[in-house]
């Protein structure tokens, strides 16, 4: 039997380029062809285009989510085995013949590739005929409602696919017990279950050595704005350096050390270089790395970094103005990465959400104004 193995990507070219140079080194039995869905993936354009010939590629203009990625494969895919994977894993080269070979028996309808739960494999093989439809569901809970759909066909068993790899870290590793934070990273979002904030967290357990701690702050409903929230987890941070970071934000490997270092040589606020995205040269107000004594310095008042005040909008100008103002500006580390998909932490379909905020940005530039005046370097957006 042919089989079709679905790829869809979103970002994460080291992990990306590791999934494709696995899939490069498959057995050619049995037959297999590679269809990649770009779910609109950030840093992928090059390591796509080199592959334009040797795979199918389906391309979507805007992040549809895992299933209607899947679905958007299968809809291309000519195997009679469809071979799909929940995002870049790293299979050995017989991965698709362990996958494939169970479903000679017409009693199993899809085999998983895992040694715990099929619903949590990070790839599950079927035959193109048993599956009409792939279910609309969050990125999570993708595989679990194949297994649901495809087990009304027959068996879904659990296979140990070749050496599986679904989410190897390029850098994180556990800690001691009772190690010392040395990072807390803030993270404020609309939606702390959304696929942008799981895939900003997973970025970071991917790419940061030091010990640290992830402080999420959901504050969608009702919504608080970037100050409140921002301002709660700087209060509730336990690490010596700390990290502000949007949940449209991937760090990429390496990216603290340089900003540790910066801090340490004297930095009141330090920021990355930010790739394939909108840059400001004075300031990224979407990741920025501050000291406990930076953070003690320059509240405006006690627990309170952020001016609250400025509740949505120009509170990042305010520091970068109180910065200045102490000879003390922020300061660019080229050496540190990272990715940024710009405003799409405000962005959302929820059409009061979008009004409340437009009437927020407009109340937060008059509070500027009347704190700065309408001439301050760096204030337009």
């Amino acid at each position: 039997m042919r089989a079709s193995i679905v790829l869809p990507v979103t970002g994460d070219p080291e992990r990306t380029l590791r999934c494709v140079a696995a899939l490069a080194e498959l057995a050619p039995e049995p037959e297999h062809e590679v269809v990649i869905v770009d779910d609109a993936a950030v840093g992928l354009a090059d390591l796509l285009a080199r592959l334009e010939g040797d795979v199918q590629i389906v391309r979507t203009s805007r992040r549809s989510g895992t299933a209607a990625a899947l679905q958007r494969g299968v809809e291309a895919a000519r195997g009679e085995v469809l071979v799909l994977l929940d995002g870049p894993l790293s299979p050995g080269p017989g991965f698709v013949a362990d996958l494939v070979r169970p479903l000679a028996d017409p009693g199993v309808a899809a085999v998983a590739a895992t040694a715990g739960h099929a619903v949590t494999a990070p790839a599950l093989a079927c035959r193109a005929a048993d599956l009409r439809c792939i279910p609309a569901v969050p990125d999570h809970l993708a595989v679990a409602a194949l297994c649901a759909a495809l087990a009304r066909s027959g068996d879904v068993i659990e296979v140990a696919a070749a050496s599986v790899d679904g989410g190897a870290r390029l850098g994180g590793c556990r800690r001691d017990p009772g190690e010392p934070v040395e990072l807390s990273i803030v993270i404020p979002t609309l939606d702390a279950t959304s696929d942008r904030a799981r895939a900003c967290i997973a970025a970071i357990q991917s790419a940061t050595d030091a010990a640290h701690e992830i402080v999420v702050l959901d504050n969608g409903a009702p919504p608080q704005g970037f100050t409140a929230p921002v301002n709660a987890g700087l209060r509730a941070a336990r690490g010596r350096y700390m990290v502000v970071l949007n949940d449209d934000v991937q760090v990429l490997p390496g990216w603290w050390p340089p900003l540790r270092d910066a801090l340490d040589a004297g930095a009141a606020v330090v920021f990355p270089l930010t790739v394939d995205g909108a840059m400001r040269p004075d300031f990224a107000a979407w990741c920025f790395a501050l000291s406990r004594n930076t953070l003690e310095e320059f509240a405006v008042a006690p627990g309170e970094f952020l001016h609250p005040d400025l509740v949505v909008w120009y509170q990042d100008t305010d520091l970068l103005v109180r910065l200045r103002a102490a000879g003390r500006p922020p300061l660019l580390v080229r050496e540190s990465r990272i990715r940024h998909g710009l405003s799409e932490t405000v962005a959302s379909e929820d059409r009061a959400l979008r009004a409340w905020i437009a009437h927020q940005v407009v109340r937060d530039k008059a509070a500027f104004e009347a704190m700065h005046g309408t001439a301050v370097a760096g204030a337009a957006r």
